[in-house]
Order: structure tokens, then C-alpha cells, then sequence
């Protein structure tokens, strides 16, 4: 059995998610039956989230250590849409575009991951056919954020709704269960988000181009993965 015993208590809903996602893929990659215990938002999708629900006779518990993206594409072998299936799913209009803005601890963790207005403003241009923008963030200080909120606003063919935009890492599964429905989305390189991409319907997502080539060079397995193509689940469809 492989099995999750212990979440560490300071991660963020992207990051449970993750560590989740390589305790089932590598239980379906090894034909191990698994458990995890109760991690906090594992009661927002379907099914049985916690057991495989098979009786074990062999008592050897394999303990997988805390692991995030460095997994996500060379574990796969089920698609995490059979995984995590919300139960509670909002409509989003046709066309619609998700864009995350990430701040607050990203600028002591590593200030690049603070992505530059240039960024979100090129890939804005890059959609075409978008109607709807849903805007999300944990720090509307962000000068980035600021702008695009202006220019958005700006046009009035445009309808643009705010999420819900709060630091509080216990209050985010309305903003989280909206962009896993939009068509698009804005990719920060915030793990929330990144796994916003993976759940509910496939989208066509973009990435910063310059962040890309900043973890590539300190071969950062997720980034290196998805820059090669990524899988099923999680692709680019534009670096910008």
C-alpha cells in the first residue's frame, strides 16, 4: 500500500492537490492499492478521496515524502480529470478566460515568478475570440494586476468579472472552481492555478515565455516537462 500520512500544515490548496495527484498516479503506475489521510478541500470533489477501498492482508505501507510538480508528468498514467472531479461546478460563458495574478509570498519565494504586466497584456492580445475575463488574484496591490483591470475595463464590449480575490489560503474554492471552467487561462506559475488547468474542462493555456526559460535553466523537472510538450492533461498552448 502506498499512502499519504501526514500534509504539511503551512502548503496552499495547489500544492495538497499536487502531492495527491502523485500519491494516485503512482498507485495506478506500480498496481499498489493507496490511502491518504484527510487533507483539508479533499471533501470538494466526488468520490472516495481517502481510501481505494480494497482490503490490504499485507501490512507493508510504502510512505510517500512530500512531492509536488517534479512527478506531475513521468508518474502519469490516469488522467487527473478521473481524479478530481468537483461536485460542485459553476457555469462560465462561452469564451471565457481565467487570469491569475500571483503576489504576496511569490516575492520572497523567487521575485521572477511576479510576472510583469507585459506578460498578461501580450497574452490577452493572443486570444481572439474571448467575450469574458475572469480576473483572479491574492494581491490586488500588484501593479500588473492593476493594469489589466484597467484596460479591461476600459472596453466595453468586453464583460469582466472579479473573483472573489482574497490572500485567505481558507477561502478559495469559488475562484478555483471558476477556472477550471473557463476555455482560457492566464497562467501564473502559482501551483492554484496550475491546477485549475489540469481539473474540469481542457483549456488552452499560456504561460510566460521568460519564466519558462528561468526554471529550464536550473532544470526544474515540472517546467522542463511541460516545455517539452507536457501530456493529456496539462500542455501549453502559448508561451508569451
Amino acid at each position: 500500500m502506498i499512502s499519504i500520512s501526514h500534509v504539511p500544515p503551512d502548503w496552499g490548496f495547489g500544492n495538497r492537490l499536487l502531492f495527491y495527484n502523485n500519491l494516485r498516479q503512482l498507485a495506478e503506475k506500480s498496481g499498489e492499492v493507496w490511502h491518504s489521510v484527510f487533507w483539508d478541500g479533499c471533501d470538494y470533489f466526488t468520490g472516495n478521496m481517502l481510501s481505494s477501498n480494497i482490503v490490504v492482508e499485507d501490512k507493508h505501507f510504502y510512505i510517500l515524502d512530500p512531492c509536488l510538480g517534479e512527478h506531475f508528468f513521468d508518474w502519469n498514467v490516469v488522467s487527473t480529470r478521473s481524479i478530481f472531479e468537483l461536485k460542485e461546478k459553476p457555469k462560465v460563458e462561452e469564451g471565457s478566460v481565467a487570469i491569475h495574478f500571483r503576489g504576496t509570498d511569490f516575492f520572497s519565494w523567487n521575485f521572477d515568478a511576479v510576472l510583469d504586466k507585459n506578460y498578461y497584456m501580450d497574452a490577452i492580445d493572443a486570444i481572439e475570440d474571448a467575450k469574458t475575463y475572469y480576473i483572479f488574484t491574492d494581491d490586488t496591490t500588484l501593479p500588473a494586476y492593476n493594469s489589466v483591470l484597467s484596460r479591461l475595463d476600459a472596453d466595453k464590449s468586453k464583460n469582466v468579472i472579479v473573483g472573489e480575490n482574497t490572500p485567505n489560503r481558507n477561502n478559495y474554492i469559488k475562484d478555483f472552481s471558476l477556472m477550471t471552467e473557463c476555455e482560457y487561462i492566464i497562467s501564473s506559475p502559482s501551483t492554484y492555478c496550475i491546477c485549475a488547468g489540469f481539473i474540469g474542462k481542457t483549456k488552452k493555456i499560456i504561460h510566460s515565455e521568460k519564466w519558462l526559460d528561468n526554471r529550464r535553466k536550473v532544470n526544474d523537472k515540472f517546467w522542463v516537462g511541460l516545455y517539452n510538450g507536457g501530456n493529456d492533461d496539462y500542455m501549453i498552448w502559448r508561451a508569451i
